[in-house]
């Protein structure tokens, strides 16, 4: 007779399933790590913005003269903006993230936006000048640049990194969806747990729609505030760095 102790535990479908959901449930933890810290110290950063810039003494960025640089274009030069744009950056061996800014840009000038973590470049092509005046957002802060990264998503630019970046982002958010799915899953598979789990859930859900109808009610009595004591911009922006 063969030793019980040797026999394994049928396996049924239920507990493949288990293993499956925990073991995504951990390992795409582990490699969204770097990406959820980033969202966490962000975050952190910006709910705290005036303790944060008190204690590093940050400063509002200002732009500074980087460099000027004599420029005549050729005949072959692009004629559409966004096109000269791109010439006029690898020109400057700034190649990257950009955007022509068109509030800016008009007959006499054409200014441009290049988007960098550690400090964005603004850089003005004056065509009767033929002249490129570089400058650049001062002093570095590098929680400045977490929050960059906070912010940084989207398709909208054709470089590698901003493409790798952009699809990160798509698996974080997808991600979360899936732990919060999971949390679930594996909270419902655990009977000793699940009265414990179902106060805590119960409990946040209250809060969470207690803030939202808070939220809401404030928001809803911004808009009765009549027009002359409405800020020009539409209303106050978020702390920043």
């Amino acid at each position: 007779m063969a030793d019980s102790k040797n026999v394994r535990p049928k396996r049924n479908g239920w507990t493949r399933a288990d293993r499956i959901v925990r073991s995504v449930h951990l390992y795409t933890g582990l490699f969204l790590m770097p990406w959820m810290l980033i969202y966490a110290a962000s975050a952190f950063f910006l709910n705290h913005g005036p303790a944060f810039r008190a204690w590093f003494d940050i400063t509002p960025p200002k732009l500074q003269l980087v460099r000027e640089v004599d420029f005549a274009p050729l005949d072959s030069f692009p004629k559409i903006a966004k096109e000269q744009a791109a010439a006029m950056l690898q020109h400057l061996e700034l190649e990257g993230a950009h955007r022509v800014l068109p509030a800016q840009s008009n007959a006499r000038q054409l200014e441009i936006l290049r988007i960098r973590g550690g400090g964005n470049y603004v850089v003005t092509w004056h065509r009767l000048d033929k002249k490129i005046v570089v400058q650049q957002q001062q002093p570095f802060s590098y929680i400045r640049l977490v929050n960059f990264l906070h912010f940084k998503a989207g398709y909208g630019q054709p470089y590698p990194a901003h493409i790798v970046w952009a699809v990160v982002v798509d698996v974080v958010a997808l991600s979360i969806a899936f732990w919060a799915l999971s949390g679930i899953y594996i909270w419902a598979r655990r009977p000793k747990k699940r009265l414990l789990g179902a106060v805590s859930a119960s409990l946040q859900e209250a809060c969470c729609l207690s803030l939202w109808v808070a939220v809401k009610r404030v928001a809803q009595s911004r808009l009765t505030v009549p027009s002359s004591r409405c800020p020009a911009t539409g209303g106050a922006q978020p702390d920043s760095f």
